[in-house]
């Protein structure tokens, strides 16, 4: 929330950024602050847009961040509303959604331009050309690319500085962290590095930053937790797309955590990959608080997980699940079952799999709903533009459309994102969920649920966020 005296020129929009107070609006903000530019942000996760109405009518820039996909399609409405109340605005869409949908955000004018990669710099510098009136649709600042005047992602080390969190809503407004005995305790994020290192075929990332990534300083990270710290907060996230690109980083950003603040407890997302090779490092990481750990197992299948070029196999998926139970550390797989070339068996193994490995408790079952996104610049598209399942760009819902070629896949995704969705807002155990996606997927080939393989004694829930993921 906005607390200034004078409404401010520049305001910057966050739609969602999953659970957490926006990383993505907390720096920009300090970026804009530090050049002398009277800015404002807000979260409508949490906060309404009609409360910023006169906000909205004396800004010369709105900047909406859009990092996930859910976000742009909540982006689209904003600009429209935006538009309505101050059609003089010039309204620019960042983050890395925002650069793979520039041609269709410019063209239907919901965004003047668009940023994307390390935005901060370039979204400095298109305010100072906005606010001193010497913004061009074919000249922009370097990074910012509009109808007239493409622009490539902004891959360059930026000179971080430590985020402005003061006027955000407060961290009671977002997801908590519960803990392994049911408590709740405020949380938040920071980020230690940039973009990755690894090219995953279907992640956004990789259409952006093309296999580079940047480290943002230790002193920097450690200063924002501590603010945050000093709000309350008791979790950290570590939100990077992988925590481990930069081991030695991440182990001393945690040591140096972990030494100031030794109550907190923290997670963080790494590739199945890296949590094999780094295996040493995860004993320490546990003494110093790592709460869990999630990784993008996606599916049990070897020809899939070649064709994304996740990196693993089914068995190092396997190897991974006795590491991080010696390590004592939950593990929170995040799913990836609807794709093009996945099978109804595939679904029904991953399905035992999760139950022999008694996993139902870890995975959020929004999981077992997701299907492919094939987004516009997508790496995917250089190797199956001609498929026979892909069909034409769905422009206004950012994807191109793709049919499974058998209906029975179709058949039980659909069933299975309307029960999960249902259930979004309704405080149902994870494991009865399981049973009833089971249930569906099993009656697909009409067959039962093989039971024989529950186990026999339901351990606690681990600890995790109240907030499920998704993209």
């Amino acid at each position: 929330m906005y607390v200034g005296s004078n409404l401010p020129e520049v305001l910057l929009i966050s739609c969602y950024e999953l659970g957490h107070q926006p990383f993505s609006l907390a720096s920009p903000l300090k970026f804009l602050r530090n050049d002398g530019i009277n800015a404002a942000a807000i979260d409508l996760a949490v906060e309404n847009l009609s409360d910023y109405e006169e906000h909205i009518k004396c800004t010369r820039l709105v900047l909406v961040s859009v990092r996930m996909h859910n976000a742009l399609r909540l982006g689209v409405t904003v600009s429209k509303r935006v538009r309505a109340l101050n059609p003089q605005t010039h309204i620019c869409f960042y983050g890395d959604y925002a650069g793979l949908n520039a041609d269709y955000l410019c063209e239907e004018q919901y965004a003047d331009s668009t940023i994307s990669g390390e935005f901060e710099p370039a979204i400095v510098e298109l305010a100072r050309a906005v606010l001193e009136d010497a913004f061009q649709q074919n000249r922009p600042p370097s990074g910012v690319r509009t109808y007239q005047s493409a622009a490539k992602p902004v891959l360059q080390r930026t000179s971080f500085m430590v985020p402005e969190r003061a006027d955000l809503p407060q961290f009671g407004s977002y997801a908590r962290f519960r803990d392994d005995q049911g408590e709740l305790h405020l949380a938040g994020s920071t980020e230690t590095t940039r973009g990755c290192k690894y090219v995953c075929r279907h992640c956004p990332v990789t259409s952006v930053y093309q296999g580079k990534f940047f480290v943002v300083p230790e002193d920097v990270v450690i200063a924002d937790i501590r603010n945050q710290v000093d709000q309350g907060v008791r979790h950290i996230s570590f939100s990077d797309p992988d925590f481990l690109n930069g081991p030695s980083h991440a182990r001393r950003v945690v040591a140096s955590m972990h030494a100031e603040f030794p109550e907190i407890t923290f997670d963080f997302t790494a590739r199945i990959p890296h949590l094999l090779k780094h295996k040493h490092l995860l004993p320490e990481m546990k003494i110093a608080g790592c709460a869990f750990v999630i990784s993008a197992l996606e599916t049990l299948n070897d020809d899939v997980l070649d064709v994304l070029e996740k990196g693993h196999t089914k068995s190092d998926i396997i190897q991974v699940l006795g590491v991080m139970k010696k390590a004592q550390i939950p593990w929170r797989p995040s799913l990836l079952p609807f794709t093009p070339w996945a099978t109804l068996d595939d679904y029904l193994e991953l399905l035992d799999f999760v139950r022999d490995n008694d996993l139902m408790q870890n995975i959020d079952p929004v999981q077992f709903s997701l299907r492919l996104l094939i987004p516009p610049g997508s790496a995917l598209l250089e190797q199956h533009a001609n498929a026979e399942w892909l069909d034409d760009l769905d422009a206004a819902n950012f994807t191109y459309k793709w049919s499974h070629p058998d209906v029975r896949m179709e058949q039980l995704w659909s069933q299975i994102n309307t029960v999960v969705r249902q259930s979004q807002n309704e405080d149902i155990d994870h494991s009865k969920m399981f049973s009833v996606i089971e249930g569906l997927a099993y009656a697909m080939v009409s067959k039962t649920p093989p039971f024989t393989s529950i186990v026999s004694q339901k351990r606690p829930i681990p600890a995790g966020l109240t907030e499920s993921w998704f993209c």
